[in-house]
């Protein structure tokens, strides 16, 4: 499981450290690509073969499958570490992601989300409103889903 929030530096080669807490869980094969909402996403190898099965198994017309297979996998390449525990974010995922001299690296359960600073910022400053209504309109999915 990933977890926790971190803020690096994005140097001007476009290499990102990757947190040692996070890294550790990731191993060789893992696979970075575009995400939804903007961010880049890194999938262990397992998750992302599940997440290429669970995009079949949705009602996308076989047209949209398509289109989705070459926008993941077009965008999609292995996560390489040098020896200092940095990624380089290709100028084609930065440019995606409005990553320029900093990005937030967040653990999100089964995979790592890489924000730009502002959209992490609007993102992480959710009011405690904000989660309580996230947590009740979860809390009333289970009790349906239970009936």
């Amino acid at each position: 499981m990933f977890l926790g929030t971190y803020r690096h530096a994005v140097d001007a080669k476009g290499r990102l450290a990757i947190p040692a807490r996070l890294r550790e869980r990731l191993p060789e094969g893992s696979v970075i690509s575009k995400g939804a909402e903007g961010c880049l996403r890194i999938y262990p190898p397992e998750e992302w073969t599940r997440e290429q099965g669970e995009q079949r198994l949705t009602s996308l017309s076989p047209a949209e499958a398509r289109r989705l297979a070459r926008m993941m996998f077009g965008a999609a390449r292995e996560c390489e570490f040098d020896a200092q525990g940095r990624i380089v974010l290709s100028a084609d995922h930065r440019s995606y992601a409005g990553i320029s001299s900093t990005a937030w690296v967040v653990g999100v359960n089964n995979v790592i989300e890489i924000w730009n600073d502002e959209d992490w910022r609007r993102i992480g400053e959710a009011t405690p409103e904000e989660y309580t209504r996230v947590q009740d309109q979860v809390a009333e999915r289970r009790r349906s889903i239970d009936r």
